[in-house]
């Protein structure tokens, strides 16, 4: 018991997102189930929120999952991603690098598809505008960005560049379920925000550690 306190005490901010994942799952029922469209209109986050300054969902979509696998998919990565982040640099900076990503990625990506309206429909993704999606996976990128700019050198660009690659590729990889491309392009690009946002603010802030 002993040893699985002093564990939390050098997580806690990781601690804290987890019981938060779990209290949500809860309260929407997505343990084992999928969310229903009910709880996505009240905790998800279009690009159109942003205008209407729905301002709240920023924050209540990122404790809410789609369910069933993906709950437990979110529990894991976030233990990994952002336990490992705060084990490396402590809570503030992992905290400060989750929300204050997540939070940049979601607010650019609405700019983005604000300025491109026009592009987004020629090409069928019109509806990406109003598509409401939850999940903390634009945090857990950007601590993942966090500790891949962490790694010794050359790894940490070699890390870097494997995984935008990666992020890129997902883009143009079509939804199984045509309903579901508004979704999954939503999430792709943000996805492709997070991670180098991530990875750069945490190798902008390492190099400044190392002149100073």
């Amino acid at each position: 018991m002993k040893k699985i306190i002093g564990f939390i005490q050098k997580v806690p901010f990781t601690t804290t997102i987890l019981v938060c994942l779990v209290l949500a799952a809860l309260l929407t029922n997505t343990v084992f189930q999928e969310i229903t469209q009910k709880w996505i209109n009240l905790s998800g986050f279009s690009a159109s929120d942003l205008w209407y300054w729905r301002l709240e969902r920023l924050f209540t979509s990122a404790f809410v999952t789609s369910g069933k696998l993906v709950f437990w998919e979110a529990l894991f990565l976030v233990a990994l991603c952002v336990g490992t982040a705060e084990w490396m640099t402590g809570w503030k900076q992992t905290a400060a690098t989750f929300w204050g990503v997540h939070l940049f990625s979601l607010i650019l990506f609405s700019l983005i598809m604000a300025l491109m309206a026009h592009q987004f429909r020629y090409i069928g993704l019109e509806a990406s505008e109003i598509a409401r999606d939850v999940g903390p996976s634009a945090g857990y990128f950007a601590c993942l960005g966090l500790v891949s700019a962490r790694v010794k050198h050359p790894w940490n660009w070699l890390s870097a560049a494997v995984l935008s690659l990666f992020f890129i590729v997902s883009v143009f990889i079509p939804a199984p379920v045509s309903g579901g491309a508004a979704i999954k392009f939503s999430a792709d690009m943000v996805h492709l925000i997070a991670f180098p946002v991530g990875w750069a603010s945490s190798y902008l802030i390492l190099r400044r550690k190392k002149t100073n």
